[in-house]
């Protein structure tokens, strides 16, 4: 419709060294495009270039804009492009209203309708200094946007009623791309935070092996609960969701009439119906499912889990908050092993104690071993489960040890240092590590709430072996497959995770590692994450 392709060409050909673009409606994609730039090279733009297609219109002051209708998704829609040129700036907008208020402001005539009006984009921009690339939202409007509620992949749209707004900024810098968020919050998401010191980040930092490829300092803000639930998450499998479940137990009324009757059969000779019973009938006349069973029976779960967890989380900030921990640093290592149960996820947690000498071991021991029970099919107390010693390279702990299961929960204390494990040999390599100096990205704040590394360059042991074993007999039989058909008619087709999720990684082939920081204050969150390259 235009006389030539709008494309990135068109558009990236027309700025000389900046550019903005704004995005009013993300269903109708209703934008804003300003390049700054000489009054030659406007006049050489595609657009100026194709004028004659496009309608001419003269404004009160002088000003000439230029309008096409167009039709769009797939001419459900119409649209117009439209665009001008004023006081060395090329306007481009897919809306007439959009462009006409973008030159009264241009002119100096608008009142308080300028996106620099906006106190939330005034403050952001106070904490932002732009480099490769700048972008603001406004997370409040985004809120209530039926597009963005119904099309945001993450499905989290609860979690950002309490943003304001929020402004990223990109810099590229020598081996790596830094990205700041700012993001303002609501009155009612302000916190407590007790910051972690630079210094103790890099010590708690230093002690995990290098080959550990996901770990996370936190702090733990004096709560006792907080606590509590690291650590179970640390020995313990984060407990599966609980799928919502309503209506009543089972129901007659859940089968049709003719699903109680006999299938007739065939032969009309044959005067023995009730020797030809629907073949369904031994699969779905118990099957709680089928007739729409509100609470399906759960073999095997311990009926005291529950009330053994609560147990476990009581103890647990009994022996614990007393030493007062408010950092902890946690540390996952995945690991394929011989067996079905071909993967383990080995975890570590750290917590540097206030007051070591508070914390009370047997009350502890107590609490993991409640944490233990829950997991057990065993309905009673009776389960005596024991600690002991252990010990290698000169470095000793304490093991509870879980056969039937095959785990192994064991804690040390080294100086003020609490050590939590669900593997004797990641707390043995971590006792054994050579404290190094941090290698962050670069100097961190004086302090942070939080930071998380995720070292990709140990991809291969903890993604890949883990999903060429999930994909294995997959790769078999597709194999197979292909072998007995012609080589020409062959087509290749990734499997899921060795494949489909496996590239998503591909993408990221050149980075090292991903360091992401977090410090926060009342109504206020800094992030930044750090993209190393290798």
């Amino acid at each position: 419709a235009l006389g030539f392709p709008l494309d990135t060409a068109a558009l990236s050909g027309t700025a000389d060294a900046r550019v903005a673009i704004a995005i009013y409606d993300i269903g109708r994609l209703d934008l804003v495009f300003i390049a700054p730039m000489s009054e030659e090279k406007i006049m050489a733009t595609e657009f100026f270039k194709s004028k004659e297609q496009f309608e001419a219109t003269e404004l009160p002051d002088g000003t000439t804009y230029y309008r096409h209708e167009v039709e769009a998704d797939r001419g459900r829609q119409k649209q117009v492009l439209v665009f001008a040129a004023l006081k060395g700036r090329l306007i481009l907008a897919t809306s007439e209203p959009l462009l006409l208020r973008a030159i009264t402001n241009i002119n100096g005539k608008s009142r308080k309708d300028r996106l620099w009006d906006d106190p939330s984009f005034k403050t952001l921009s106070a904490m932002v200094n732009p480099h490769f690339a700048t972008v603001w939202v406004d997370q409040a409007k985004l809120n209530d946007d039926y597009y963005f509620k119904h099309y945001w992949l993450m499905h989290n749209v609860d979690q950002l009623q309490a943003i304001r707004a929020c402004m990223f900024d990109l810099e590229l810098k020598e081996g790596q791309w830094i990205e700041r968020r700012e993001f303002l919050s609501t009155a009612k998401d302000a916190r407590k935070s007790l910051p972690i010191s630079a210094a103790e980040i890099a010590r708690l930092q230093a002690q995990i092996p290098a080959d550990v490829p996901f770990l996370k300092v936190e702090s733990l803000n004096d709560d006792p609960s907080l606590t509590a639930a690291l650590i179970h998450e640390t020995l313990l499998d984060r407990p599966a969701g609980e799928q919502k479940q309503s209506g009543k137990y089972w129901s007659w009324e859940g089968y049709g009439d003719d699903e109680f009757y006999p299938v007739e059969p065939s032969d009309s000779q044959n005067d023995d119906r009730y020797s030809y019973l629907s073949p369904e009938f031994d699969s779905l006349i118990d099957d709680p499912h089928d007739a729409k069973t509100s609470q399906p029976e759960k073999p095997g779960e311990n009926p005291l889990r529950n009330e053994l967890e609560r147990q476990f989380a009581a103890r647990l900030q009994e022996s614990i908050a007393p030493a007062r921990p408010l950092a902890a640093v946690v540390a996952t290592n995945p690991m394929t092993i011989a067996g079905p149960l071909f993967v383990e996820f080995r975890r570590i947690a750290i917590l540097p104690l206030q007051i070591p000498t508070s914390l009370n071991r047997q009350v502890l021991e107590e609490a993991i071993a409640k944490a233990a029970q829950s997991r057990l099919t065993v309905a009673g107390p009776s389960v005596d489960l024991k600690w002991v010693d252990r010990g290698q390279n000169d470095r000793s702990w304490r093991e509870l040890e879980l056969p039937m299961l095959g785990w192994h929960f064991c804690y040390t204390l080294r100086g003020r240092d609490l050590l939590i494990a669900n593997s004797p040999e990641l707390l043995s390599a971590v006792l054994d590590a050579r404290k190094q100096p941090a290698t962050l990205a670069e100097q961190s704040a004086p302090s942070l709430d939080d930071l998380t590394i995720i070292r990709l360059d140990q991809r291969k042991p903890a993604f890949d072996e883990i999903v060429n074993r999930l994909d294995g007999e997959g790769k078999k039989q597709r194999q197979a497959a292909a072998d007995q058909t012609d080589k020409a008619s062959r087509r290749t087709s990734e499997e899921f995770f060795s494949g489909n999720v496996g590239s998503l990684l591909d993408v990221a082939s050149n980075v090292s590692r991903i360091e992401i920081k977090r410090s926060s204050s009342p109504n206020h969150l800094h992030e930044e994450i750090d993209f190393i390259f290798k």
